[in-house]
């Protein structure tokens, strides 16, 4: 009788070894907010008018939070056409932090983005922007999507 129980354990303990290992979600919808906390360096030159501005922006730091825990540092270049109020750009944004439902790390994106722009008050307003994940760094590491961005506001989905 103990070598019945003994080799039902032992199978038991088979079965449950051979269960595949819990991985990530295939995919993950992040959503939340988003706060500008440090608009970095500026550097603007004329672009061949006098209401055109070509500028290029390091070290703009964002504050995230909801799906995305952390920060994120970005880097990029706009136009600005005072004339119009509009501006829209293109850079490349780390995040460094948590995403729920898969770990922490880093996540790299490519980003292009447009908006109005009081060129008085340098306001912006009606600011869209897409995000495409180019890599992820530890539990990050692999992802790839897209992320929509607004005024202050994200949702997208990585897988």
């Amino acid at each position: 009788m103990k070598r019945l129980v003994l080799a039902v354990a032992v199978f038991a303990a088979a079965l449950v070894a051979a269960q595949p290992a819990a991985s990530a979600p295939d995919r993950v919808h992040v959503s939340g907010t988003y706060e500008v906390t440090d608009f970095g360096s500026l550097s603007c030159a004329p672009n061949g008018s006098p209401f055109v501005l070509r500028c290029t922006v390091t070290g703009f730091v964002s504050q995230y939070s909801g799906s995305l825990t952390g920060s994120s540092v970005s880097n990029f270049e706009q136009i600005i056409d005072c004339k119009l109020g509009r501006t829209h750009g293109h850079g490349t944004e780390t995040f460094t932090g948590s995403v729920a439902g898969v770990g922490s790390g880093t996540l790299t994106w490519g980003i292009s983005f447009a908006s109005a722009f009081d060129c008085l008050t340098f306001a912006v307003s009606g600011f869209s922007g897409r995000g495409v994940v180019s890599s992820g760094a530890d539990d990050l590491a692999g992802l790839n999507g897209s992320i929509q961005f607004g005024d202050d506001t994200y949702d997208g989905e990585l897988h």
